[in-house]
């Protein structure tokens, strides 16, 4: 069933399409084991600097773990079929299902180890650079979604950088310093909140 499933989406979609879908799907799965220390800008529909920020984030499938240190505190993080979205400065803990945020998101992108990028997305491969960049532009197809079309950049290395832009026009740009040395372990994704944090869903 599985060879005949194959054979008839290769047969109903265009070799361009499936050749960009499958080079994307070969370069997030290599992002089993991630980690790197990251800066963030947010940029308005003129290009001026709304926003910047610093933080880290961390990534052992199925585990997740986003931390923005600058300026303003938060960490994202999965636990079980839980998405945790702590804001120290509110005092606020939200938990939603995780299932939520893996339909067609960024974060699906990172944290599923098959993602059905022909399902939820168009792939459009740019052609690669003489120093070995890569990248991918990965428009959502559903209406409802909250972005218009993300980039994705890869080095060498790994994971470059992730743009973002949303149906406003407002740009997202987040550039990672890969730490290849960083040993993640399990206890890296715990999230422990003080007592008195106002916990919203869950």
């Amino acid at each position: 069933m599985l060879l005949v499933a194959l054979v008839t989406r290769a047969a109903s979609v265009p070799a361009a399409v499936w050749d960009d879908e499958a080079a994307l799907s070969a370069r997030l799965a290599s992002l089993d084991s991630f980690a790197a220390t990251f800066t963030q800008a947010i940029a308005g529909i003129r290009g001026q600097i709304l926003e910047e920020s610093t933080g880290y984030v961390l990534l052992a499938r199925p585990n997740f773990k986003w931390v923005v240190n600058d300026p303003y505190p938060q960490v994202i993080t999965t636990e079980g079929d839980l998405l945790k979205v702590y804001d120290p400065d509110l005092e606020q803990l939200s938990i939603r299902p995780l299932s939520d945020a893996l339909t067609d998101t960024p974060i699906s992108l990172l944290t599923s180890a098959e993602v059905d990028l022909g399902g939820h997305f168009n792939v459009i491969r740019l052609p690669m650079e003489a120093d070995g960049i890569d990248s991918f532009v990965v428009s959502p197809k559903s209406e409802e979604s909250l972005f218009a079309e993300i980039r994705l950049t890869f080095s060498p290395a790994g994971l470059d950088a992730l743009g973002i832009v949303d149906h406003l026009g407002q740009f997202t740009e987040i550039r990672f310093q890969v730490d290849p040395d960083r040993v993640i372990q399990s206890a890296d994704f715990e999230l422990e909140v003080p007592p008195g944090t106002d916990v919203i869903g869950g």
